[in-house]
């Protein structure tokens, strides 16, 4: 609720009379008391006479936190979107940045004795109360009285009691102005007077103060206001809503003139008579500047990096308590809010994202891209913009809930690096060979969870889906990931169990329900290494930046620093980086992993980026959605395209036209994977990206040598081929996850 502009007394004639009376009568009641104020000639009270009674003023009166205008900004500085709460459509600037036209014209209407008196300006007091007796209403309230109204009212906000102990007619807010205004005069200089109260006061539409008042109806700044521009917002403040120059331009016209004849009065004579006239013919000139707060406004996909900032303050503890607390904080604004986003990568991202999957197409499509090693969200960007019209959202595709997006997606054949992961740990090697039917029976698989090693579990709803012919025979882990061979896995995942490839999902960050690892924990089922858990683009980007870094985790962050007009820094989360996963497990799947791109797959990343890559597509058993989760040495990304709200009877991406171009199936070497390749070239480009440090692996499909699984490769968690590093001899109980993890 905004402020309102102080009000004389209103009522009947007897009623002004006695209230007259009553505040003659309070003013001497204040001058016996000893805290008499001596004239200046006859013009007023000296500010230097005020008792020491009154040097008890409220520090908000003194310094009021003045809500304003809070910006969001890139890593390069570069505005994102400008927001405010209810009070904070303001900006505020110095004296010496403000027009004299401005205070002049405020002086001549609301106060012209205002560089005389200390504060109380008897004269004009005793002349409003003779007149509200005679029946002309009649302000005469001083400049210094009208600045602590409005810092009252302020710090009312939506107090109700406390707006109406501000505003109301009482004799007792009366005197209560008197002393705090004489106390003002005291501390501050005419001129930090007069910078406080035009900083300060409301203007309509939710404008306060006169820089953003100068923005809204002329374009133009404070100290840039002319004479007659000046006239009409000071002319405002008498009503602001009836005198909108933009909605009411005939009465604004008309109280502008008013304001302009003052200034040609006499007792101020700051224009002429024959130059009020002049500037009487002239028309108002509006230039209105369109209102923008929030992020809605920033461009494009842009506004949903904006909104995950914004949620990230307003969850965070550590900017309040409780969540009134930290709306409290983000609403009185103020603050620049500097973020990760990368405008070049953003760009990049949406470049590539709106290129190939269309806003109305019946698919959504998102991008994340995260920094390895910093956690840093560079990017986020989807089809859909912000809105509620045709083929816009107000859902996040790349988030979770508590940042705006939802519940996630299923990872498809992405889960295939955990579990292959998990084998390495156990002591198999990338050129570990399978012979497969291409057919699997699903009534056979059998899976060790984390509560029960002992036992096993099935999924009775799932059905493997069978694989292609040409696929059964002997396949390497290299070559099964290469060709994303579903029943490779599924056997794979036998051997491995399946605690340790949730422990090592666990620790890249993947949860339920959360991108930063908070959520609830992966389920547990047959199902696991074809990617059935649900997550998020952001949380599988960062999944996958922890294998770009080596092994070590960070937790994603969006937020760099927040700082106030006073130039306070307010924390921010810092980066939590630590090492999770055993780096020579991350080092042999990147090795993998690198054949996705260059001969499996993802090939089709090649038509456009030529750098290191590494990664992994995945596509739900239905097609309603698909992957690509991929990295550099710099820089990981994750693309998802799918239904945006799938529902049982939904069919797959099939027979379908996606960004203009039609689509038998959709999968993610075919669609995913050329928008990671597009949006990566062009965010990278301009810099020299680094080769893997991983060793080299051999061809596609060695000749096979039916490798033994070591000791305990079936049936428990057994340790891994590092395993004597961190957690027992190799091959033996415990492993990297079990002995670095768990000592965690």
């Amino acid at each position: 609720m905004a402020s309102h502009p102080p009000r004389p007394f209103r009522g009947s004639g007897p009623l002004r009379a006695l209230f007259g009376l009553l505040l003659v009568g309070a003013l001497a009641g204040v001058l016996v008391a000893g805290m008499a104020l001596p004239f200046v000639g006859t013009a007023g009270l000296a500010a230097k006479s005020a008792s020491d009674h009154f040097e008890d003023i409220p520090d908000d009166l003194k310094t009021p936190d003045l809500p304003q205008r809070s910006q969001i900004l890139a890593a390069d500085g570069s505005v994102i979107a400008t927001v405010w709460g209810d009070f904070g459509n303001r900006v505020i600037v110095p004296f010496d940045a403000i027009s004299p036209n401005v205070w002049q014209a405020l002086v001549a209407t609301e106060d012209s004795r205002f560089f005389e008196h200390g504060g109380i300006d008897l004269k004009g007091t005793f002349r409003a109360f003779f007149a509200d007796i005679s029946g002309a209403n009649q302000g005469g309230s001083s400049i210094s009285q009208q600045l602590v109204k409005n810092i009252l009212v302020l710090e009312a906000g939506n107090d109700k009691a406390r707006y109406a102990d501000a505003t109301g007619d009482s004799l007792a807010r009366k005197v209560r102005e008197l002393k705090y205004a004489i106390a003002i005069e005291k501390k501050f200089s005419k001129n930090e007077i007069l910078e406080r109260y035009l900083n300060l006061v409301p203007f309509a539409e939710n404008v306060s103060g006169i820089e953003a008042a100068a923005d809204r109806w002329f374009g133009v700044h404070a100290g840039q206001l002319t004479v007659p521009q000046a006239a009409t917002l000071i002319g405002m403040l008498k009503n602001p809503v009836a005198y909108d120059p933009a909605k009411h331009p005939q009465a604004a016209t008309d109280r502008r003139d008013t304001v302009l004849d003052r200034m040609a009065d006499p007792t101020v004579h700051y224009l002429t008579q024959q130059q009020a006239d002049a500037f009487k013919k002239q028309p108002l000139a509006l230039n209105v500047q369109p209102q923008r707060s929030g992020c809605i406004y920033a461009a494009g996909s842009s506004a949903f990096f904006c909104e995950y900032v914004e949620q990230e303050i307003l969850n965070n503890p550590i900017y309040g308590k409780t969540k009134a607390e930290r709306a409290t904080f983000f609403n009185r604004g103020g603050l620049t809010i500097r973020t990760t986003m990368d405008p070049k990568m953003e760009k990049a991202a949406e470049t590539a994202i709106k290129h190939n999957v269309a806003a109305t197409d019946i698919p959504g499509a998102a991008i994340a891209m995260i920094e390895p090693g910093t956690g840093r969200i560079k990017a986020m960007a989807q089809s859909r913009d912000m809105g509620t019209g045709a083929g816009q959202t107000y859902l996040n595709l790349a988030a979770d809930p508590s940042h705006g997006g939802g519940n996630g997606y299923q990872a498809g054949s992405t889960f295939k690096s955990f579990v292959a992961m998990a084998a390495l740990e156990k002591g198999l090697t990338p050129e570990y060979v399978q012979n497969l039917d291409y057919k699997i029976d699903e009534t056979q698989t059998k899976f060790t969870v984390c509560d029960n090693p002992a036992g096993f579990t099935r999924d009775p709803t799932w059905q493997p889906t069978d694989e292609l012919e040409q696929e059964s025979g002997p396949q390497t882990m290299t070559s099964a990931l290469w060709h994303s061979v579903n029943n490779y896995f599924i056997k794979l995942q036998e051997q491995t169990g399946l605690c340790e490839p949730a422990k090592l999902a666990a620790a890249a960050g993947l949860t339920i329900d959360s991108d930063n690892g908070n959520g609830k924990p992966l389920q547990q089922l047959g199902s696991f290494t074809l990617g059935t858990n649900q997550v998020t683009p952001i949380a599988m980007a960062n999944a996958y930046a922890t294998f770009a870094a080596h092994g070590m985790y960070c937790k994603p962050t969006a937020l760099t620093s927040i700082t106030d007009t006073a130039g306070k820094q307010y924390p921010v989360t810092t980066p939590d980086c630590h090492q999770t996963i055993n780096p020579a497990l991350t080092d042999q799947l990147t090795g993998m992993l690198r054949g996705v791109v260059d001969k499996g797959t993802a090939q089709s990343i090649r038509q456009s980026f030529s750098g290191p890559a590494a990664g992994k597509t995945g596509t739900n058993d239905s097609r309603l959605m698909t992957w690509f989760d991929g990295y550099t040495p710099n820089l990981a990304a994750a693309v998802w395209v799918g239904i945006v709200s799938p529902k049982p009877n939904d069919k797959g991406l099939v027979n379908m036209k996606i960004g203009g171009k039609s689509y038998d199936k959709v999968c993610g070497g075919c669609l995913a994977a050329p928008i990671w390749g597009q949006a990566v070239n062009a965010a990278l480009a301009g810099t020299t990206v680094p080769d893997f440090s991983v060793p080299e692996l051999p061809g596609d499909i060695p000749a096979p040598t039916n490798q033994t699984p070591p000791p305990g490769a079936t049936g428990g968690p057994a340790g891994g081929q590092n395993g004597g590093q961190n957690g027992g001899p190799a091959g033996g109980p415990g492993g990297f996850i079990g002995g670095f993890i768990g000592g965690q």
